[in-house]
């Protein structure tokens, strides 16, 4: 090539610098990955991951409606006379509508699993009264477990049956406190647990010292031990009441055969003749039976009753029919003895309520 023809060919090359790459394709930024929710299926069904953490979430609840009537479940429209309807003798109904709104979360640590639990309660009363309130926050961690929530009398022994009114004069102990718990639970059906919680706002109106103020820092003091399998549990639980200086005790056993399981309780106040926080009862003792068969699929009856050294008898019976997974219908029939002495001569001793409820 003579030096005219190279010159040439340079200065193409110089005046066009793009015409060699314009066959090359255009390539796009790669899309960032989206980061999906992920199931954790470590700490039970519904969790999972809190996008760009490592703390699993849980949220559920209920919605529920109640409607019930009779006297035993306080539905005397003139509790105090009147010339139409002396003391027990006007009815209504009682309605409630409740949302449940539950919040768990579970993180794995070095001392075990972080968990923390709320749930938040909104009603609705007969139409026009309405209320919010924390009805149970706590935080545990290696056993220890802190906030408010059921005290440990009543919850390591649960509920006196399945019944919707599972009391009414019988109490089987107290309910929300504050405190610091400890369980140990090694896995073999082994369990026991104490816990020192604060006794300033007694739950029971009928509790002797109910309009005394706590004028000390000396808690109450619960204990707990028990065997807990399938399918027996035997549970024993004793309470100190701090402001009273007295307290009670529960001895709880279960069974399950088949599809029956059944139950029995029994508690006993260190001082029968005052009502302490844990013995809400009258007398010096206190007994609760009931029973669970599961007649289908979808359909439980359940039944229980109450008595105490004063007298007092009562009980429920319900069946708890599952229409669809997630709603169930509860018709419940209530009794109560002696209603004429505790609401007026022309109270009933028989009442129900029917309940509606969607858990999600």
């Amino acid at each position: 090539m003579n030096s005219k023809a190279l010159l040439v060919a340079t200065g193409s090359v110089l005046l066009f610098p793009q015409v060699g790459r314009a066959a090359d394709a255009i390539v796009a930024a790669a899309p960032e990955p989206m980061e999906y929710v992920r199931v954790c299926d470590g700490f039970g069904e519904a969790y999972f991951y809190i996008p760009g953490t490592e703390t699993c979430l849980k949220i559920g609840g209920y919605l529920r409606v109640d409607i019930s009537g009779g006297d035993p479940n306080g539905q005397d429209t003139f509790p105090d006379g009147g010339a139409e309807f002396p003391n027990g003798g006007g009815d209504s109904w009682f309605t409630r509508s409740r949302l449940s709104f539950r919040i768990s979360t579970a993180t794995d640590t070095e001392y075990g699993a972080l968990k923390t639990y709320a749930e938040t309660l909104f009603n609705r009363d007969n139409n026009n009264g309405g209320s919010v309130g924390l009805e149970i926050g706590t935080i545990e961690l290696a056993g220890f477990l802190v906030g408010y929530v059921d005290t440990l009398y009543t919850d390591f022994t649960d509920d006196a049956g399945n019944g919707i009114n599972d009391y009414y004069d019988v109490n089987y102990g107290d309910f929300h406190q504050t405190q610091i718990r400890y369980t140990y639970d090694p896995g073999n059906g082994f369990v026991a647990a104490i816990s020192l919680e604060d006794d300033s706002d007694p739950s029971g109106s009928t509790v002797d010292d109910v309009d005394e103020g706590d004028d000390d820092y000396v808690p109450d003091i619960i204990a707990a031990v028990g065997y807990v399998t399938d399918p027996f549990k035997a549970r024993l639980v004793g309470a100190y009441d701090s402001s009273m200086e007295e307290g009670a005790i529960k001895l709880r056993l279960d069974g399950t055969i088949g599809d029956l399981s059944v139950f029995a309780m029994g508690g006993w106040n260190t001082d029968g003749d005052r009502v302490n926080n844990y013995a809400q009862w009258d007398g010096a003792w206190a007994a609760w039976i009931g029973a669970s068969y599961v007649l289908t699929e979808k359909a439980t009856i359940n039944a229980s009753m109450n008595f105490d050294e004063g007298g007092d008898i009562e009980g429920a019976l319900n069946i708890a029919y599952a229409v669809v997974p997630g709603f169930e219908i509860i018709p419940e029939l209530d009794f109560r003895n002696k209603m004429d002495e505790k609401a007026g001569p022309n109270a009933e001793d028989w009442g129900g309520v029917i309940r509606f409820q969607r858990n999600f």
